[in-house]
């Protein structure tokens, strides 16, 4: 099977040598496709370049994100309710529940979508909080903290690890799987 597989390195929406139509008997989009700006776009794009009868594989976050995006998120609002957190990609909103999910792969295209849940627990090393930019570091909800602010982050995370020396942190994905 190796020698048929064809990968593309690039997003197709915007790939110079756009493949013909029904080129592909899978295509995937791992936590790719729910970033674009014009999602839908891309979603099209893939249920184009799918052979009839081939699947679209996609997979997006549920609720905010994961990881550590996900915790940050919680104590924030936790502890900061009043603020603004920034909001996640306009298509991991709008896939972010199976029944939406599954009426935007048939918009796309798609049809006999099966939608599975996936949580896993992403397991942070408390010692990693000793250096936190390269915890939170790329996030803007931490970028607009000030260091009191920051400190009282990292304090809320310690303090949900109790005695552990990981901090579990369960993220959902969704994964779709449909045909063309």
């Amino acid at each position: 099977y190796e020698s048929s597989i064809r990968p593309l390195g690039k997003p197709a929406v915007t790939n110079p040598s756009t493949p013909p139509n029904e080129s592909f008997d899978a295509v995937f989009s791992i936590f790719g496709v729910i970033m674009f700006p014009d999602w839908r776009k891309g979603l099209a794009e893939m249920a184009r370049v799918t052979r009839l009868g081939g699947r679209g594989v996609v997979a997006t976050w549920q609720e905010q994100g994961a990881a550590t995006f996900l915790l940050l998120g919680q104590i924030r609002r936790k502890l900061f309710p009043e603020r603004e957190t920034r909001a996640m990609p306009e298509g991991v909103k709008a896939l972010g529940d199976p029944e939406g999910f599954t009426r935007e792969l048939v918009a796309a295209g798609y049809r006999d979508c099966r939608i599975e849940q996936v949580v896993y627990d992403y397991e942070l090393d408390i010692v990693m909080l000793d250096d936190p930019d390269t915890v939170f570091g790329i996030s803007p909800d931490w970028a607009d903290l000030n260091d009191a602010d920051k400190a009282a982050v990292i304090s809320e995370a310690r303090r949900m690890a109790g005695d552990r020396s990981l901090l579990p942190i369960p993220s959902t994905a969704l994964i779709a799987v449909a045909q063309r």
